[in-house]
């Protein structure tokens, strides 16, 4: 089974606490969440080691730019090699009503 990028909701995990406390078993659980046993039992590990249900907090700033923004910029270079990043950002602004300077422009379209 592929890895989820998707992280179960704080609601969730708290039922799965529940239920647990309850005494119903993993694969019990995760049929009434409709989450995987291993996804149910690591929410449970968690909760009994660090005695947390919710996120830890990330570092760093988030990226602001989405897969699907990088796609529409490298489409743009696909299409014409020889738009300047200025143009290309002035059309993003134009179409997503999100400004992101040329230099990000030359990020997303050089990995």
């Amino acid at each position: 089974m592929a890895r989820s990028l998707k992280e179960t909701t704080i609601s969730i995990r708290k039922l799965i606490i529940f239920h647990h406390s309850s005494g119903k078993s993993v694969r019990n659980i995760a049929k009434l969440v409709n989450l995987s046993h291993s996804t149910v039992q690591y929410v449970i590990k968690r909760f009994k080691e660090e005695n947390r249900i919710e996120n830890k907090v990330r570092k760093g700033r988030p990226a602001k730019l989405t897969e699907r923004d990088q796609r529409f910029i490298i489409r743009k270079f696909v299409k014409n090699p020889r738009l300047s990043a200025l143009k290309v950002s002035a059309e993003f602004k134009e179409k997503f009503s999100t400004p992101i300077s040329p230099e990000t422009i030359r990020w997303a379209f050089c990995p």
